[in-house]
């Protein structure tokens, strides 16, 4: 059964509530007075509680009954007991009615749910707390399913949605290593809304509600997480965010008690070799298998170590969640141990950048820009960073800005000041070459929205067309296709119909459009964290030192040979 017949939450002072649905014939339409009802236990008397549009009765100083009309949606209620205020959600008859709708193949209900709910999150946390977990994924597949703007909101807020369930009560229970696991998996399995990774969403919940080690150990614990048996299953990242939490919350003793917890397979001779040895992709992994044994070594020899362990993972993670920034934090704090400036610099560099990629696909475009002139102002204090990288992201991130809010001719403005800032850099040819194509795709196709020429419009989106050809945009190109499939006087509202047949995956990360077209969307930057924005080991410009050179700071002088 997807809705619960009876759950638990929790109340303030480490109580807790007893939520059971009466049953009974006054659930049936031909009752005459339609009603849901529910008797809530706590085990600590009530002070007060109210539900709107709904009648409370106390049958007992420890007990309220609750009974909810035919039209009640999900309704709030609050309850007060003597350690504090807390509030729990029921569904009433209209919402349970929908709900199994949704789940039905209904796209109307799944609508109204989010709607009514005001959002796809709210929604998540609301019923979080009356579904089964696998119900809770399947409702949450079936609105993102049923819209493109649920879809578009659950993607760019699901990491900020999952580490909210685990890092207070609302929503479904996380007690447990199989409730984590179960709830991130079921949201990740959601073809709509993208990859989600548990250890991604534990760490971030972890950093968050935090601020020791021990603090961290005991959040942990609350959920029968095992740091071991997760950092095995995330290929190691989640040691690097526990090494980081330790580094910026208490320090490198707290980083190297940490690592002296962890199992060493290696001599760090051994260990070391391997890691200066590893290519690109492979130096993350090949760095945190020398931090364990370096914890034998000095402090400038761990904290070497360490820089490199938590930069380098950072560095070929890059994914939607907090993660990488958190890893950024902990190799900054490494490196200024050692006062190793080009671990600082591009730990610093790295982390804006970062954090103007998630705020972008959150489309906090605001945000990403500030975050992308971050970046450039860190890049312009060390000679051994580009500015270039955030200048070209910032303007792609103004330009969407101004599309999505319908100023099609800022958004073409904000693409030749982006054109104007980069000739004045020196950007190696090949690399200008990419960005200024990039730039050229994204003007045609706002050029085809403002033109009311079907010819015109039509020569703007084929020339927008093989200029993303041209990068390897396939999102960008797929979405220029439907386009020119459309019937001119259809206008740009590619988001009905033809759409519903692309893969979701390729939707999820474009923005809530309200029906009607905005321009070039967030899929034009591909993943943000691929081709022209990511520092790949064979980008022109790219510095790909392997391990922190010598001639920028170099290793501590007592590294063993």
């Amino acid at each position: 059964m997807t809705q619960r017949v009876r759950w638990q939450r929790p109340l303030p002072g480490g109580e807790h509530a007893t939520v059971t649905r009466v049953v009974g014939d006054h659930e049936l339409p031909e009752s005459g007075a339609e009603t849901r009802r529910f008797r809530v236990d706590a085990t600590a008397d009530w002070v007060r509680a109210r539900a709107a549009g709904g009648d409370v009765t106390r049958p007992a100083a420890d007990a309220v009954s609750v009974s909810l009309p035919a039209d009640a949606g999900l309704t709030r209620l609050r309850l007060t007991t003597p350690d504090g205020t807390t509030r729990l959600w029921l569904p009433g008859p209209a919402a349970a009615a929908r709900i199994d709708a949704a789940l039905d193949g209904d796209p109307t209900a799944a609508r109204q749910l989010t709607a009514h709910a005001g959002g796809v999150a709210a929604l998540a946390f609301a019923a979080g707390e009356c579904l089964t977990q696998p119900g809770l994924c399947d409702l949450l597949d079936a609105v993102t399913a049923a819209s493109d703007s649920a879809a578009d909101d659950l993607h760019a807020r699901r990491y900020g949605v999952l580490v909210g369930m685990l890092s207070t009560t609302a929503g479904p229970p996380t007690d447990t290593a199989a409730d984590v696991r179960a709830l991130c998996e079921g949201v990740d399995a959601i073809d709509a809304v993208g990859d989600v990774s548990v250890s991604a969403v534990v760490a971030e919940a972890m950093h968050r509600v935090t601020d020791t080690p021990r603090g961290a150990r005991a959040f942990l614990a609350d959920h029968g997480v095992e740091p071991r048996a997760l950092a095995d299953d995330s290929d190691g990242v989640f040691f690097a965010a526990l090494l980081a939490h330790a580094a910026t919350t208490r320090g490198l003793p707290a980083a190297k008690r940490c690592a002296t917890r962890w199992p060493a397979s290696k001599t760090f001779g051994a260990a070391k070799a391997d890691a200066e040895a590893a290519d690109y992709w492979a130096r993350g992994d090949a760095w945190r298998s020398a931090v364990p044994t370096a914890a034998d070594q000095s402090d400038a020899v761990f904290a070497y170590a360490l820089a490199n362990a938590l930069y380098w993972t950072a560095e070929v993670d890059r994914g939607d969640s907090r993660i990488d920034e958190l890893l950024f934090d902990g190799a900054v704090v490494a490196g200024r141990e050692i006062d190793h400036d080009w671990i600082i610099g591009h730990s610093r560099f790295e982390r804006a950048r970062a954090r103007a990629h998630r705020h972008r696909t959150s489309r906090t475009h605001a945000l990403a820009i500030a975050a992308f002139t971050d970046a450039e102002a860190i890049a312009d204090q060390w000679s051994f960073l580009d500015a270039w990288e955030p200048v070209y992201t910032r303007a792609i991130v103004a330009s969407n800005m101004a599309s999505a809010r319908g100023n099609h001719h800022a958004a073409v403005g904000a693409l030749d000041d982006g054109r104007a800032a980069l000739s004045e850099l020196a950007v190696p040819d090949a690399r200008r070459e990419e960005m200024y194509t990039h730039f050229d795709a994204q003007r045609h196709e706002r050029r085809a929205i403002l033109t009311d020429e079907p010819d015109q419009r039509r020569s703007h989106l084929e020339a927008a067309r093989a200029q993303y050809d041209q990068l390897g945009f396939d999102r960008s190109v797929e979405r220029i296709q439907e386009k020119l499939a459309a019937a001119p006087d259809h206008g740009d509202d590619a988001t009905n119909g033809g759409v519903r047949d692309r893969q979701r995956a390729a939707l999820a990360t474009r923005q809530s459009l309200a029906g009607s077209d905005r321009g070039p969307a967030l899929a034009d930057i591909p993943a943000l964290h691929d081709f022209l924005t990511e520092t790949a080991p064979e980008a022109v410009g790219s510095p790909d030192p392997g391990v922190l050179p010598s001639e920028r700071g170099g290793p501590p002088d007592d590294l063993p040979p």
